[in-house]
């Protein structure tokens, strides 16, 4: 077996095809406008282009169209203003230029197949970084470009949506190697054959259903409630005027305390009704509710009140203003039992960053739980969710069915979703994720999607279906603390022999 020799070799002379097949694909490979065929030949290209330029060359062409494309595939996606976009994408783009380097300088000096490695292990490295050390968690994983078709889906259950990322970027190194190696035409199609057949054989036994555990009552109405968006507005542009303002005046306060209770009344009605309709679990979506701090005790007993008449579990999601304050915003979901007991406040545990942290204290680093008939129901809101590491403890502590409140904007509504339910096959769990202004979505521990409506097109800003409270058993949850070890001790391994060896 000989290392990759890009000199004189075929391939080569179709360099700058290569780039010019790259740059569409560039733009789609991820972000906004994501399509799963894009993703998987974005990064065939760009090893082909990188491999049969010098390094510094080829590098110095790519980083700059790199650059530009992530500033156009996360447009309105990240929610920074101005210069700050650009650098948060830019930055991205540059992390995920680094693996392709790292290919290029080794890929030459290593022999065989086992050189198809060294871009997927260093691509899944840095997701992993980026999920562990950056404020937006997983958003920027090539893992969820493959759910369209879903094929690949089942293996978070196994390595995460980092890993599924791994085996997307893989395949491309192989496809990329077929087309390089000096090998015989047997040898590749028997390489190919196998490592496809591994791939295949991994996802059947991933998409096997494991053994879970289903509750007698495996089928729970629910109701998602979200707030209007006129009285929300209202409620918005009172707190504005409370901000221009400078000071909460009692003409202010009466203002803002009679808008939040029309908001209210809407939420507690359309709750009430949904109940009496059959719905046992009702959820208000992110800061549906929305009061004053001297007024939040006064709203949190009309749901105890409620919870108690209608035999309900509520959880209501609570936007509350504390005027004076140094972080005056409060963002939480309030448990109520059937007997009108509160269970837990939970405050969410990641505010995001530039749109929410400067106003928003953070919360416990613990997802909620509440065992309940039903089953065990774990809880989190919106952003939270992005943090594979964060919602792994639903997986740990064997959660059933997860609730996630949340609040989107149509951008991302479809990308957002998705996200949710690659967690749910991660860790195993039914989930119920009602978004203001975005997709809710009822979905299976196994990733199917058992109903979705987008909540500007449902009628009274309600959201009912029956979910399937059930617990798949992955692996996941518990192997994740050990999967970057491995892939560090690999890709080291690979660098190693790559430096003991003399370039081709």
């Amino acid at each position: 077996m000989t290392a990759i020799a890009p000199n004189g070799q075929w391939w080569t002379r179709f360099s700058w095809v290569w780039l010019a097949m790259l740059v569409p694909s560039l733009v789609f490979s991820n972000g906004r406008w994501q399509l799963a065929v894009a993703a998987l030949v974005t990064p065939f290209f760009a090893r082909l282009f990188l491999l049969s330029q010098p390094v510094v060359k080829g590098s110095l062409i790519l980083l700059p169209l790199q650059l530009g494309a992530y500033l156009v595939m996360w447009w309105e996606v990240i929610p920074a203003p101005g210069v700050l976009y650009h650098i948060i994408a830019a930055a991205y783009g540059l992390c995920y230029f680094l693996p392709f380097v790292i290919d290029r300088i080794a890929a030459t000096r290593i022999a065989g197949f086992v050189s198809t490695l060294v871009l997927p292990l260093s691509w899944f490295l840095v997701e992993i970084l980026i999920q562990l050390l950056t404020p937006y968690g997983s958003w920027s994983s090539a893992g969820y470009t493959q759910m369209g078709h879903a094929f690949l889906t089942p293996l978070a259950a196994w390595v995460g949506v980092a890993g599924v990322a791994f085996v997307t970027v893989w395949a491309a190194s192989v496809a990329s190697w077929m087309v390089m190696t000096k090998a015989p035409m047997r040898r590749r199609l028997l390489m190919s054959a196998l490592w496809a057949g591994s791939i295949v054989a991994l996802v059947l036994l991933a998409r096997t259903p494991p053994a879970i555990d289903m509750p007698d009552a495996s089928n729970v109405p629910v109701a998602a409630i979200t707030p209007s968006n006129e009285a929300t507005l209202r409620v918005q542009r009172a707190v504005q005027v409370a901000r221009e303002s400078g000071e909460f005046s009692r003409e202010i306060l009466a203002r803002l305390d009679g808008v939040t209770s029309e908001l209210n009344d809407g939420l507690m009605m359309r709750s009430r009704d949904a109940a009496q309709k059959g719905a046992r679990l009702i959820v208000w979506s992110e800061t549906a509710g929305r009061a004053l701090g001297s007024q939040e005790d006064r709203l949190i007993a009309r749901g105890q009140e409620l919870a108690r008449e209608e035999g309900i579990y509520l959880f209501m999601g609570l936007g509350v203003l504390h005027p004076g304050r140094q972080r005056p915003l409060e963002n939480k979901v309030v448990a109520i039992t059937p007997s009108g007991e509160i269970a837990w406040q939970y405050r969410k545990a990641r505010p995001i960053v530039g749109s929410e942290a400067p106003f928003l204290p953070p919360g416990h680093n613990d997802l909620a739980t509440l065992d309940t008939p039903f089953g065990r129901i774990g809880l989190v809101i919106c952003h939270d969710l992005d943090f594979p590491d964060f919602v792994a403890q639903a997986g740990r502590k064997e959660v059933e069915l997860m609730l996630v409140p949340s609040a989107d904007w149509l951008v991302i509504a479809d990308l957002h979703a998705k996200m949710g339910i690659m967690r749910a096959v991660e860790n195993g769990f039914s989930l119920l994720r009602p978004a203001h202004d975005g997709l809710s979505v009822i979905a299976s521990p196994q990733g199917h999607v058992i109903d979705s409506e987008y909540d500007a097109e449902l009628e009274d800003r309600v959201f009912v279906g029956q979910v399937p409270i059930a617990r798949a058993h992955t692996i996941y949850p518990r192997v994740r603390p050990y999967l970057p070890l491995v892939a560090s001790l690999l890709l080291v391994g690979l660098l190693v022999m790559a430096w003991r060896q003399q370039p081709s």
